[in-house]
C-alpha cells in the first residue's frame, strides 16, 4: 500500500459499521477519495491514543483524531510520557464536531458542586474522559483517580462490543464527566441511554475552571445547548471540545495533501450526510491547533483565501 498505487491506510477506531467518530471520519474519506481514483482500508485498530502512533509511526499513512490526543503526541506528554516526540505529525483539515464536556448526576444526587466529592469522600461510581482536559477538572477539585479510589469508587468503562451499558441499565453510576455530543455512537451512547432510563442533573463548570481549561488550548469557552438531551435545561456553561483532525505525517507528498484538502473542500456537503453532526467550515479548516498544517494543505488554503 502506498501513495504510488493509491492504496492508502486510514487510522480510525472501532470495526466496520460501528459509527465510532475517527472511524466514520475515515469512511467519509474513503467515499470522496474513491471517485479520485484511491482505495482506503480503515484500520480499526488505532483507537484511543493509538490512533497517533498509528499515524506518527508509518502504520497509517493518515488518520483522524482528537487535537489533544496529536499535540500530546506531537510534544511526547501525557499519554506519550517517555515516548519520542512524534514532531513528524501534520494537520490536513479540522471537521468541525460540535461536543461538550459534560458533567451531570442523577438528579436525586446530593452532589451539587464536585467539590462535594472530596469534602464528604463520597464513593462515587464515574464514567469519565480522558486527557488533559479531565485531568484538569480533578486537579481542580483536589482529586485524582487514585484519590476517588481510595474512597471506594469506581471509574466504569463501556464495552463498545455490548449492545447496551448494563451498568447504565441497572443504574449502578453516580458521576459521569465526559465527552458529550449529538450521535449515539459507542463512546456517547452512555449519555443518551442513561438520559433515557434516568433523570440526570446537569452541572455547570466553573467560569475559572473553563478559562484555565481553554488557555491550555484544550477547547473553548461554550455550553451544553439547551435541550440537547433529556435533562438539560438550559444553557449549562463548559468547556466546547476542539474540532476533530484529518492528519498525516510529513512524508505525504505535497501534492496528495494539496489533492486531498481540495477534495476534502470540493466535497463538504458529505460531512452533512452521516449520523455525526460533523461540519466543513472554511473560516476554521485550518485553524492552528498546535501541531504544523501539512505544506500541501497549506498551500491550496491559502490559494482559497481561508490561510492569510
Amino acid at each position: 500500500m502506498g501513495y504510488d498505487d493509491r492504496r492508502l491506510i486510514f487510522a480510525g477506531a472501532g470495526g466496520p459499521g460501528m459509527g465510532t467518530p475517527w472511524g466514520t471520519i475515515g469512511a467519509l474519506t474513503k467515499r470522496i477519495l474513491s471517485p479520485l481514483g484511491y482505495e482506503l482500508h480503515i484500520e480499526s485498530r488505532s483507537s484511543r491514543t493509538d490512533n497517533a502512533r498509528y499515524v506518527g509511526d508509518g502504520k497509517a499513512d493518515l488518520g483522524a483524531t482528537h487535537p489533544t490526543h496529536a499535540v500530546a503526541a506531537y510534544h511526547g506528554r501525557d499519554a506519550y510520557a517517555g515516548e519520542e516526540p512524534r514532531r513528524n505529525l501534520r494537520v490536513i483539515a479540522c471537521i468541525n464536531h460540535p461536543s461538550w464536556i459534560g458533567v451531570a448526576v442523577k438528579a436525586k444526587s446530593e452532589i451539587n458542586d464536585l467539590a462535594d466529592i472530596k469534602e464528604r469522600r463520597l464513593p462515587v461510581r464515574v464514567k469519565a474522559g480522558g486527557g488533559r482536559a479531565f485531568d484538569m477538572i480533578w486537579a481542580y477539585y483536589g482529586l485524582s483517580r487514585d484519590e476517588i479510589e481510595d474512597y471506594g469508587g469506581e471509574f466504569l468503562q463501556a464495552d463498545l462490543e455490548t449492545p447496551r451499558v448494563p451498568w447504565v441499565l441497572s443504574g449502578e453510576f453516580d458521576l459521569f464527566v465526559d465527552t458529550l455530543y449529538a450521535a449515539y455512537t459507542p463512546e456517547a451512547r452512555h449519555w443518551w441511554e442513561a438520559s433515557v432510563l434516568h433523570d440526570l442533573r446537569f452541572l455547570p463548570l466553573p467560569d475559572e475552571l473553563i478559562r484555565s481549561i481553554c488557555e491550555a488550548g484544550a477547547g473553548d469557552p461554550g455550553f451544553i445547548p439547551n435541550r440537547l438531551m433529556r435533562g438539560v435545561s438550559g444553557n449549562v456553561p463548559t468547556v466546547a471540545r476542539l474540532p476533530q483532525l484529518i492528519y498525516t505525517r510529513d512524508d505525504m507528498p505535497e501534492d496528495f495533501a494539496y489533492l486531498l484538502a481540495k477534495a476534502l473542500d470540493d466535497n463538504r456537503h458529505v460531512f452533512r450526510e452521516t449520523h455525526i453532526p460533523y461540519s466543513y467550515d472554511s473560516r476554521n479548516v485550518a485553524r492552528d491547533v498546535g501541531i504544523p498544517l501539512h505544506p500541501g494543505a497549506q498551500r491550496y488554503y491559502r490559494e482559497m483565501g481561508y490561510l492569510s
